[in-house]
Order: C-alpha cells, then sequence, then structure tokens
C-alpha cells in the first residue's frame, strides 16, 4: 500500500519537473540565446561555431534550473494533493506528512547525486570549452571585442569607432588615444579594418586620417601629419593566450584539480613571510574552497526544497503551475542571493567557506522543518 503510495507521489512529481525544467532553462537562456544571436548575425560567426557555444551553455544553466525545478515539482505535486485533500484522508489513516515525502526525499537524493557528479566532470569541461570557443572567435573576429559608439580601452590604447560592419571587419570615423605616451599621441582615421595576427594582436588598418602628437605641452604645440595608410598594432588581452589553452579558471576545475591547486597554495602560505602575501594567499584558498563546497550545496538543494516545498505546499492549498512558480522565484531569488553574499564574504576571508556555501541550505531547512513540525501538530 505504502509502496504504491510512494510511486503515486513520485509520479506526480515527474511532469511538473519537467514542464518546470523546461521553463527554467530557456528563460536562463534567453540571454544567451540573444548574444549568440547576435554572433551569428551580426559578428558572421558560422552557424557550428555558435552551436557548439549553444552546446556548452547549456550545463551551466542546467546546474541553477535543475534544484529550482525539484522546488516547483514539490510545490505543484504536493499543493494537489492538499488541494484534493488527498494529504488529509491520509493523515486520516495514520500516515504523516514526513511519511508522504519519503518517496520525492529519495527522488531528490537521485537528483542530488547526479548533480554533484555533473558539476564537478561535465560543468568544468563545459566551461573550458565554451571560454576557448570565445577565444578563437576574439582571435579570428577580433571586431568582436571592439564596440560601436563606445570608447574602448585595450591595453595602452582608447579606440573610439563610430560604425562597425563585423563580417567585413571594416570600421568608420576611428579615433585612438596612445594612453601609454600619457594622451600626447591622438589618431583619427576616416575609415579603416580591423585584422587579427599572430595569437593576441590586433592590427587596426587606417586609412585617409592624421596623426596628432604634442611636442610641448606647457605651450600647447604639437605636431600634425597626414596619411593615406597607418598601421597601428594593439595587443589584446583575450583573458588567456592560445598557447596557454590548458589554463583553468576556478570554474573550469574538477574537484580533484581544485584540491590540488588549494594543496598548491597551502605549501606557498607555510613558506610565504609578507603578510600582504599571505592574506592574498589566504583569499585564494577560500576561493578554491567556495567552489569545491559549491559543487555540493548547489545540488542539495534539491533535497531541501522538497523538505520545504511539501509542508508550504500542504498550508497554501493550491497546486497550479503559476503558484509555484511564484513561490519558488522568491524562494530562489532567497537562496541565489545568500549564495553569492557567502561567496563573496568567503573570498574576503570574512566567512568559512563550508559556512558561506551551506548556509542558504541549513536555514530553508530549518525553515522546511519547523514548518513541518507546525502542519503535523494541526
Amino acid at each position: 500500500m505504502l509502496k504504491k503510495l510512494d510511486r503515486y507521489i513520485v509520479s506526480a512529481h515527474i511532469m511538473p519537473f519537467l514542464g518546470a525544467l523546461l521553463v527554467f532553462t530557456t528563460v536562463l537562456l534567453l540571454d544567451k540565446v540573444f548574444d549568440l544571436m547576435d554572433l551569428l548575425i551580426r559578428k558572421g560567426v558560422p552557424l557550428d561555431v555558435v552551436l557548439r557555444l549553444f552546446l556548452n551553455a547549456m550545463p551551466f544553466i542546467l546546474a541553477l534550473s535543475v534544484p529550482m525545478s525539484v522546488l516547483v515539482a514539490s510545490l505543484i505535486a504536493f499543493g494537489r494533493m492538499s488541494q484534493n485533500f488527498e494529504i488529509i484522508a491520509a493523515k486520516a489513516c495514520g500516515i504523516s506528512l514526513k511519511r508522504l515525502m519519503l518517496g520525492p526525499i529519495i527522488f531528490s537524493l537521485l537528483v542530488f547525486a547526479f548533480m554533484a557528479w555533473f558539476n564537478d566532470r561535465i560543468l568544468p569541461e563545459a566551461n573550458h570549452t565554451f571560454k576557448n570557443i570565445l577565444i578563437d572567435i576574439y582571435v579570428k573576429k577580433p571586431s568582436a571585442q571592439i564596440k560601436a559608439g563606445l570608447f574602448n580601452t585595450v591595453k595602452n590604447y582608447r579606440i573610439y569607432v563610430r560604425n562597425k560592419d563585423d563580417r567585413t571587419s571594416r570600421i568608420e570615423d576611428v579615433r585612438i588615444y596612445d594612453l601609454s605616451d600619457r594622451g600626447k599621441t591622438f589618431i583619427s582615421a576616416r575609415y579603416g579594418f580591423i585584422r587579427s595576427i599572430q595569437d593576441s594582436i590586433i592590427l587596426f588598418e587606417l586609412h585617409d586620417g592624421t596623426i596628432s602628437q604634442v611636442v610641448d605641452a606647457r605651450t600647447g604645440e604639437h605636431r600634425l601629419v597626414g596619411f593615406d595608410t597607418y598601421m597601428v598594432k594593439v595587443k589584446v588581452d583575450i583573458g588567456i593566450k592560445l598557447k596557454e589553452r590548458d589554463y583553468r579558471s576556478d570554474r573550469e576545475m574538477t574537484i580533484a584539480m581544485l584540491m590540488k591547486e588549494i594543496r598548491s597554495k597551502e605549501k606557498q602560505l607555510a613558506r610565504a613571510k609578507d603578510e600582504n602575501t599571505r592574506r592574498h594567499l589566504r583569499n585564494r584558498i577560500n576561493t578554491l574552497w567556495v567552489e569545491v563546497h559549491k559543487k555540493f550545496s548547489l545540488p542539495f538543494g534539491a533535497v531541501v526544497f522538497v523538505i520545504l516545498a511539501a509542508p508550504l505546499a500542504s498550508m497554501v492549498r493550491r497546486g497550479g503551475f503559476g503558484v509555484a512558480l511564484g513561490i519558488s522565484f522568491i524562494v530562489f531569488t532567497i537562496y541565489y542571493v545568500l549564495l553569492l553574499a557567502g561567496e563573496e564574504m568567503a573570498s574576503r576571508g570574512m566567512l568559512h567557506p563550508f559556512v558561506a556555501m551551506w548556509f542558504p541550505n541549513f536555514f530553508f531547512l530549518a525553515v522546511g522543518v519547523f514548518l513541518i513540525w507546525r502542519e503535523e501538530r494541526i
């Protein structure tokens, strides 16, 4: 009897979970979709490259949307059971709300185990590939780094272009200030083209312009030289050079990589004498530990959300998708704000990484346990 009831309750979670997963994933992808379409349509990036970017952006989205979907599914499933008086009928038969939650909790534990593996194995590789594809785009399409109508600061230059064609790399009304020369050199051109040479150097091929150089800042005397064609080489910071592609940021590391980096930093900390260096190393170690804990704490949110959603839905007595989305939006907003605040405080050494990353789970777990206790007393 109870096993059939468990299967019934878990099956009531499946369709809402899949529906919520589709909705949340679509919403979170919208921002990236617009950027990807811009790369495809305006910047002329090949379709297969854009599709690879899209596929490698998905794991990051899923890492967020899966726990959120578990929350929505539980709110809908238990909300409908409460609305149809099934929870009251179960209580009349001596089956408590805690017992009704057994199946969904087992389901959420399976989700937690899968997402913990996913965050450790799939997500870092996807983030690493996503970054490398973007580097390729910036190297092969250097104009993608220059925004039209804005002053772009690139290394020792401040660059302005009024119009830009990303497909042909043609730029118009170009102004370049050489900041390394304390702003004494100013280059302007009617039009030009942007090309990429070597790994991280942008070549500005300028036409029909002038070069103005300040000779005496005190008197304001300057020299003006006209040109038909002029080349300007700008070294671009693309985050990492092609020859350093094996470098990974924190979010591109597996747990094993993070632990190796932590051990390395701890050895450096033991040898360091300067207090500023020691503080920097401690903060770096905390940041790495934050990433380790996050790989587990965020997926564990799925378990916490079931414990929170069951009594909450029983109290609300509504099983609609709109109500569930509204409640889950509030809950996950608070959860994510606490997570971000904890991450920032941990990276500054103000909070232990474990406490910072697990506090949102502990907070909502306490709320859920309290609501269950309150519901059981009624």
